[in-house]
């Protein structure tokens, strides 16, 4: 099966709360490192406001391929040259690394924080094959 080059990151919030509502860090696969999926500091989301009125996609980011892993969430990054931003950590099954600011895709931030290609055929670091990954 072929697959485009092009996938989309999406990024969803509330869209009436302000960004700082989501200050607590998710920096591995479900939260801990018992992949548990609970995050003990949620005091905002509800059953009553996670819908489709309050509750939805802000905007999108391209990457260069299938996103497999999951996105990590890092508050208060300072990124050089770039200031202090709430950043969406990406891994794309191209061996590519997003950084993306989390709160807003507009003018400075329509394109990512910083990318990092990590592939090196040269030195046999290639991508997996779609193939070889069974999801």
């Amino acid at each position: 099966m072929h697959r485009t080059s092009l996938q989309t990151v999406f990024l969803s919030m509330f869209s009436y709360i302000s960004a700082a509502f989501a200050q607590v860090a998710v920096t591995t696969y479900h939260n801990d490192n018992a992949r548990s999926g609970l995050n003990n500091h949620e005091s905002i989301l509800t059953h009553a406001n996670v819908n489709s009125t309050a509750f939805g996609k802000l905007f999108q980011y391209a990457v260069d391929g299938q996103v497999y892993a999951q996105p990590l969430y890092v508050p208060g990054v300072a990124v050089a040259g770039k200031g202090t931003h709430n950043v969406v950590y990406v891994a794309t099954e191209n061996d590519s690394v997003y950084a993306f600011d989390a709160d807003s895709n507009a003018g400075a931030n329509a394109s990512p924080l910083w990318q990092a290609a990590l592939a090196n055929p040269a030195n046999g670091v290639t991508p997996v094959p779609a193939s070889d990954v069974s999801c």
